[in-house]
């Protein structure tokens, strides 16, 4: 009895272990593939302003500093692409008693219920940054920016920088 238990034993396991191996050796293999669609492409000027002397106000337009005019341009694959504009203007309060920017709309695509010469935002010293302009069409934009500065008095030469950091999403 004890050999028929044994060889049942044997057998058993036997089943067990082809069962065993065959879950281990069974495999598949899946892969999941996505394009991601560039919606904004975006191109910036820098600028530099020249001097400003203390307590001299200057309003700068693309007339009198030329990468003002077209300061931003964007091409877009959609309509309703948010373009958010972010500032340092805030940290240049020690230095100026004005700093307006304008940005205003030179080019927009048609189909817009934006025109040419209509602002498009401002960032000022008290509101350096600004959540979005809709981009309510697909195609060429393009935006030139005004500067207005005053200049508070220094006791020496002061250099100033501002950085604004553009972005795009799409809804």
């Amino acid at each position: 009895m004890k050999k028929k238990i044994a060889g049942f034993a044997f057998v058993l396991l036997s089943v067990v272990i082809m069962s065993v191996s065959a879950i281990v050796y069974e495999s598949a293999q899946q892969t999941a593939s996505q394009t991601i669609i560039d919606v904004a492409t975006i191109n910036l000027k820098n600028f530099a302003l020249g001097n400003l002397e203390e307590g001299e106000t200057e309003i700068y337009t693309k007339a009198e500093v030329p990468n003002l005019g077209g300061a931003i341009s964007v091409s877009t694959t959609k309509a309703n692409v948010y373009l958010h504009l972010n500032s340092d203007i805030q940290t240049l309060e020690s230095l100026y008693t004005t700093y307006t920017l304008t940005v205003k709309y030179i080019t927009v695509p048609s189909g817009s219920t934006h025109s040419v010469g209509e602002t498009a935002t401002t960032l000022t010293i008290a509101s350096p940054d600004f959540d979005s302009i809709t981009l309510d069409a697909a195609g060429s934009w393009i935006f030139d920016f005004e500067l207005e500065t005053t200049a508070k008095l220094v006791s020496s030469d002061q250099s100033a920088t501002a950085t604004i950091i553009v972005t795009a999403e799409s809804a």
